[in-house]
């Protein structure tokens, strides 16, 4: 890993969080570290990043590199949506239909998918005549 990456990441730098922390995730450049991939997501989720906040979601989900928290999951990923991310948006709408780290509602899954439309994410089409043909 780059010695500049790293003083940058260790300064705080969200830009170079988001970096470092992808990269350690996928084990590039180095050994996987999901544990202080997480830490960098953090420190960039609290400089306002969104797609920080959703990656941490996505940890928060399935536990990786922290314990297994779906509600705090879904909190960041309700963060992300409020500042536009599309991802955010459409893994709300599959919380809730889930029930995943928030309650089962069919009508809230449906109201996320459809803001997650709008955004342009095709899957979120997949979602929506999906939940339509349940009923």
């Amino acid at each position: 890993m780059s010695d500049d990456l790293q003083r940058r990441a260790d300064a705080g730098d969200p830009d170079a969080c988001m970096h470092l922390a992808k990269r350690l995730m996928r084990g590039r450049g180095g050994p996987r570290n999901y544990e202080r991939a997480v830490q960098l997501y953090d420190v960039a989720a609290r400089a306002g990043t969104p797609d920080a906040l959703y990656q941490l979601g996505k940890c928060y989900l399935k536990g990786i590199g922290c314990p297994r928290d779906p509600s705090g999951g879904v909190s960041c990923f309700e963060q992300a949506a409020r500042m536009g991310h599309s991802g955010a948006t459409y893994r709300l709408g599959e919380c809730f239909e889930l029930g995943n780290g928030a309650p089962k509602s069919p009508e809230l899954a449906a109201w996320w998918y459809r803001k997650a439309a709008a955004m342009g994410v095709p899957l979120a089409y997949d979602a929506l005549l999906r939940l339509a043909r349940r009923r």
